[in-house]
């Protein structure tokens, strides 16, 4: 029997010029990857108009844009980006949803306390899906879930991109998501990650910070269940009170970062993957650090089975 197959994507950060980003996908495509993801940000550049750049200068590779949030672009906004992405550069391009960065929605004006925000969510999915399939469009639509309730509800869309990177945590929420899971739904994970030949201080700093982010922003209930919430106390209140991520990174133990971030030297991640696949997951996202480079970005691809 023909084992299943794990899609292999590397995410690239809304804040590089659209330049940088377009250098990176070029290559990642060279290198054999099946997915680049291009994020969205309040603050900085606006996807869909990056995904063209990238689109306009790759040939198969698959784009995917997000984590696009509705309470920041409207459903017609991002289902009129993927249609007129279609028609330009072909049947290349999933979007995945979700609420996003509650700090830096906040920043922007967006209020995200009310408990309404994941409603949102789930109608402008709905909305979206209905604009597509009128243009006769099947775009995947994923998910970005955490806490047990978003991953409960991914039951309404193609696919879940899950923020965990341990098997620990990935089989605790793959347990919320099977019963409600297709026989065409995909689970994957979007980390921070670094894979290395040769390590770098640098890279592993910036690890550190975006494993944090991620840890900080997981619901009450997810740290709760894994014990992290006494050990992120201090981390939390530092945030709380405003100081930067790379003070407050200091007070965030390595088990917690280790757990939200795929860590390995190159000759070591074949094992992790496997583990990976038989949790039935099938998409990984490997994201910031690893695209710090074209050298990162080939350090990943050597460590890859079949590129």
């Amino acid at each position: 029997m023909e084992k299943p197959k794990i899609d292999f994507a590397v995410g690239l950060n809304a804040y590089e010029t659209v330049k940088e980003i377009v250098g990176k996908c070029v290559e990642a495509e060279r290198l054999g990857l099946d997915y680049v993801w291009i994020g969205d940000s309040p603050p900085h550049l606006y996807c869909p108009s990056v995904a063209a750049a990238v689109a306009s200068r790759t040939k198969k590779i698959r784009i995917g844009l997000g984590l696009l949030s509705p309470l920041l672009h409207t459903s017609d906004q991002i289902s009129g980006s993927m249609i007129s992405l279609t028609e330009a550069y072909g049947d290349r391009f999933e979007i995945c949803l979700g609420v996003g960065d509650r700090s830096q929605l906040s920043r922007v004006g967006v209020d995200t306390k009310h408990g309404k925000v994941w409603d949102q969510v789930l109608k402008a999915k709905r909305k979206i899906a209905r604009s597509l399939r009128a243009s006769g469009l099947a775009t995947k639509i994923w998910l970005g879930a955490q806490g047990p309730r978003m991953l409960a509800a991914s039951k309404s869309f193609d696919g879940v991109l899950m923020n965990y990177a341990s098997p620990r945590m990935v089989k605790w929420a793959i347990d919320r998501v099977k019963p409600v899971a297709r026989k065409d739904f995909k689970i994957g994970i979007y980390a921070p990650s670094y894979v290395y030949r040769r390590w770098s201080p640098q890279a592993y700093r910036l690890l550190r910070i975006a494993s944090a982010v991620v840890a900080l922003g997981a619901p009450a209930a997810v740290l709760d269940e894994f014990g992290f919430s006494k050990q992120l106390r201090r981390a939390t209140e530092e945030h709380k009170a405003g100081l930067r991520i790379e003070s407050v990174v200091r007070h965030v133990p390595s088990e917690v970062v280790d757990s939200f971030s795929i860590y390995s030297p190159s000759s070591g991640l074949r094992s992790y993957l496997t583990e990976l696949a038989e949790l039935s997951i099938r998409h990984i996202v490997f994201g910031f650090p690893q695209n710090l480079s074209k050298i990162t970005i080939r350090d990943l691809a050597s460590a890859l089975p079949n590129l």
